[in-house]
């Protein structure tokens, strides 16, 4: 009986271990050093934020075909109700590049303006913050 019990007790031992071990290997950082997060905020009542996050995905799928510089974009709901996404670049300089694009894009800058427009407000509205990755 006692060396069943240390079997059944070692085996669980050896199960969390495990579980844990894979669970550390297979969480990474969110950024490698030198890639710059940009999180953009906005506000929106709340009757309106289904509206505006449709037309923010579709932003981000123009993004994805047109834009000369590859990043990584997710739209999604803060907690307080702003609506927005968060960018992903390579390194500072690409998001610049990005940026440049952006204002330059006549289609994507209108896009953007059409976010705010569904929110009852303007693109000045909206925060835009940049973490850089250590």
């Amino acid at each position: 009986m006692n060396l069943r019990y240390l079997s059944y007790l070692l085996f669980i031992v050896l199960m969390i271990t495990g579980v844990n071990a894979y669970a550390a290997e297979t969480l990474e950082p969110v950024a490698k050093k030198g890639q710059v997060i940009v999180i953009y905020r906005g506000p929106c009542p709340s009757g309106k934020t289904k509206a505006a996050m449709r037309k923010i995905e579709k932003i981000i799928s123009y993004e994805r075909k047109n834009s000369p510089v590859s990043y990584s974009s997710s739209p999604g709901n803060w907690e307080d109700g702003q609506i927005g996404a968060v960018d992903l670049h390579a390194s500072q300089s690409a998001m610049e590049k990005a940026f440049a694009w952006q204002e330059a894009d006549k289609k994507w800058s209108k896009m953007y303006d059409d976010v705010a427009k569904i929110c009852g407000t303007t693109v000045e509205e909206f925060h835009v913050h940049m973490l850089t990755a250590n």
